[in-house]
């Protein structure tokens, strides 16, 4: 076992709402240890779930120790690092592989040695089904707060306060705001004009935001206004992960659904919601043409033979359609012509399959966006320190890359030790010089609000909140979509094919919603 003289102290707390005396006497503890053993160290410590392996803190320490800083790891427990199994295997072959031990309160681990190895699989299946039988224990103190009435929903809605002592919502200040909200729309006025109207009079939300019509379409259709506490909308899948490989919240059926009325004090009374539901309902049940228009795609309907742009027109009154194409291919001589065969269509139908592709578009951009959250969660930093930071991370690599060198050509290191060493190196030199060039680009809040942003009118254009501005609908499109590539070849029953091409995507990334 190698002498330790630099460590790395990790320090993590499991829940936002934890008082934060735990992790400071955690992190004193760890602290007074070093300082007794005389070693140098540095410090990590962040708000996570041990479930998640993705964390901030962890991934820059995991990078640092990649980069040969540190001798060992400084926890209260093994299950501070990871409590499943997956992830505590991910960063014990980090920590195995570049030399690391685990020092804990009590045992220094060396994962190089079988002892050690085996007995810390033990530990970390151990620690796995302790977190599940507290897991249990919190969902069904949940369940069984719900049913009360108490609130346990997570982020406490516009217009009201989370009371500790009741457990249960009380309006607060924005509750006018909200109850002018619903009377306007039960006056006739759209969500968009009512964002409009609160633009024009400078009100915005709690956090500083503008009220867009996105915003203005959640409230409206929160039962919690009128009172109604629901709990269990969703659920952990079993299937789908999200990039970081934590599980999605999926939607679950409404019988499994706890739902209260007159939990708390409604902004709203229950009829005037129901009212609102109604309207919602019946301005979102009009077919997708009947919402969107042609204005909407103007320009952006390409025939997948020959490239053109369709047009669109409307027979008799009827139903609007998109137009064959009519390009004319002409023979040699300039005399003879054949004419496109691709045929036009009802717009209705085919906004039926545009709409499944544009959802899909929709949730792919909610989780580049949750991905990007993620990464930049809790991370507070000033841009020239990192800058910094990243140049002197590029001049240490490059130190490390010479002195590989030497230790080859001094016979310290095979061959092959030194290309894999070599090769390792230049592999966090590219991942710094491309945080570098970030970092000279647009700040990530930048990037994230102009995505939330596209995000926002992507559902209003799904949801059909954005019904009376043909020319925002177009807006919107043209900024993620290229062109679409249309094709229907054959008779009266030939099926519509399509292709949406985006922008600034390859076609890798395109097909993920074809």
């Amino acid at each position: 076992m190698g002498a330790i003289k630099n460590v790395a102290i990790y320090s993590r707390k499991s829940r936002p709402d934890e008082t934060d005396e735990g992790i400071k006497r955690q992190l004193a503890f760890l602290i007074d240890k070093c300082i007794e053993s005389g070693w140098e160290y540095e410090v990590f410590q962040e708000v996570g779930s041990s479930q998640d392996i993705n964390r901030p803190e962890l991934n820059k320490m995991l990078d640092r120790i990649q980069s040969f800083h540190f001798d060992a790891v400084v926890v209260t427990d093994q299950d501070r690092l990871s409590r499943t199994t997956s992830g505590f295997a991910q960063i014990k072959d980090i920590l195995t592989n570049y030399g690391v031990q685990v020092v804990t309160s009590s045992k220094i681990y060396d994962y190089a040695t079988q002892e050690d190895d085996l007995m810390s699989d033990m530990q970390s299946i151990v620690a796995k089904q302790e977190y599940l039988n507290i897991k249990k224990r919190l969902v069904r103190g949940k369940r069984q707060s719900a049913k009360e009435g108490n609130w346990v929903g997570g982020k406490t809605p516009v217009g009201y306060l989370y009371d500790k002592n009741t457990k249960k919502l009380k309006p607060d200040e924005y509750a006018p705001t909200i109850k002018r909200m619903f009377t306007m729309y039960l006056e006739g006025k759209t969500s968009t004009e009512i964002a409009r109207e609160f633009e024009l009079e400078g009100v915005l939300t709690p956090s500083g935001s503008k009220w867009d019509k996105a915003r203005v379409a959640v409230v409206l259709a929160n039962p919690v206004y009128k009172g109604t506490v629901i709990y269990g909308k969703t659920k952990v899948s079993k299937t789908s992960k999200k990039p970081s490989g934590s599980p999605r919240q999926v939607k679950t059926e409404n019988d499994a659904q706890i739902v209260i009325d007159n939990a708390h004090q409604p902004i709203i009374s229950p009829e005037e919601w129901d009212k609102v539901a109604r309207i919602r309902q019946d301005r979102n049940s009009r077919p997708p043409s009947a919402r969107i228009g042609k204005l909407g795609y103007t320009g952006l309907i390409k025939c997948g033979l020959c490239g053109r742009t369709h047009s669109f027109q409307r027979r008799k009154g009827k139903e609007l359609r998109i137009t064959s194409c009519q390009t004319r291919h002409y023979s040699e001589d300039g005399e003879n012509y054949t004419v496109c065969k691709n045929k036009g269509c009802r717009l209705e139908n085919f906004e039926k399959l545009f709409f499944v592709k544009l959802s899909q578009f929709a949730e792919s951009l909610e989780t580049h966006i949750e991905f990007i959250k993620e990464q930049n969660e809790q991370v507070t930093h000033n841009p020239v320190d990192e800058k910094a930071s990243l140049q002197s991370q590029l001049k240490k690599i490059e130190a490390g890359v010479k002195r590989v060198q030497q230790g080859f050509v001094m016979e310290i290191f095979t061959e092959d030790e030194a290309q894999r060493q070599i090769k390792q190196f230049k592999a966090q030199r590219a991942n710094v010089e491309a945080q570098l060039e970030e970092l000279n680009t647009k700040s990530q809040d930048e990037q994230i609000d102009e995505l939330e942003e596209t995000l926002r009118g992507l559902k209003g254009i799904l949801s059909g909140e954005t019904t009376s501005e043909p020319k925002r609908v177009h807006e919107i499109l043209s900024r993620v979509i290229d062109h679409i590539e249309y094709k229907r070849v054959g008779d009266h029953k030939a099926e519509i094919e399509m292709k949406v091409h985006l922008k600034g995507q390859s076609e890798e990334q395109e097909e993920q919603v074809q």
